[in-house]
């Protein structure tokens, strides 16, 4: 068996965030070692798009040869590979049945690394199940997280009559004076349906920074 060492990973139990998406309060962890499987592309493919549930014999091949390093002391994740096609990358772990429940992509000079590994590795038969879809859309983590914040802003402001900062907020978003409230929260909630740009993104920090302590 094959074997990649000294990796770090962002897991996440939906989608595999690329690394630039990676927030600084994420739990990142050090893998020291972990096996690496050089698969066909169509499957990496289906992987990336599904939850998978992996072949038995290949489930016990690969567990507790994970080891993490925490704090000085290293532990085993049961069940976790690498995978690769020579061209992407992915760390997925399984529960006891087999059915994946994490998944991490890497940062971009493991993944170099790792393909650049792998171009001397033959094609490993990696047998598995495909299951459910992942949703892999195209929007930005940062994007959701922002729009999810304003959201929650907007109508608790709008449900609790704090119409004082919900104008000042449109103020700031519009550059607009307006002292219908229905028309300020259709036009905010219609925008974040809508559109991501800076103006938004503005709003985003005004709110955040809204709740800071001087």
């Amino acid at each position: 068996m094959n074997y990649y060492y000294d990796v770090i990973l962002n897991w996440s139990d939906t989608k595999a965030y690329d690394f630039y998406e990676w927030n600084d309060t994420d739990y990142l962890e050090l893998i020291k070692k972990i096996p690496l499987f050089k698969i066909k592309h169509k499957s990496l493919l289906d992987i990336l798009t599904h939850n998978i549930k992996l072949n038995k014999d290949i489930l016990e091949q690969i567990l507790d040869k994970t080891l993490l390093s925490r704090t000085s002391v290293i532990t085993r994740i049961p069940y976790a590979c690498l995978l690769t096609d020579g061209k992407n990358c992915l760390a997925l772990e399984f529960n006891i049945e087999g059915i994946s429940i994490n998944r991490s992509k890497l940062l971009l000079d493991d993944e170099i690394n790792i393909l650049e590994v792998s171009y001397n590795l033959k094609e490993y038969n990696f047998l598995f199940e495909t299951l459910e879809e992942i949703d892999n859309n195209n929007i930005l983590r940062q994007e959701k997280d922002a729009k999810h914040l304003i959201t929650l802003e907007i109508n608790n402001l709008y449900q609790n009559k704090d119409y004082a900062k919900l104008k000042y907020l449109y103020y700031e978003y519009k550059k607009e004076k307006i002292d219908d409230l229905n028309v300020i929260y259709d036009n905010l909630i219609n925008d974040l349906n809508n559109s991501f740009g800076s103006d938004i993104l503005r709003l985003y920090y005004i709110i955040k920074l809204s709740y800071h302590k001087v």
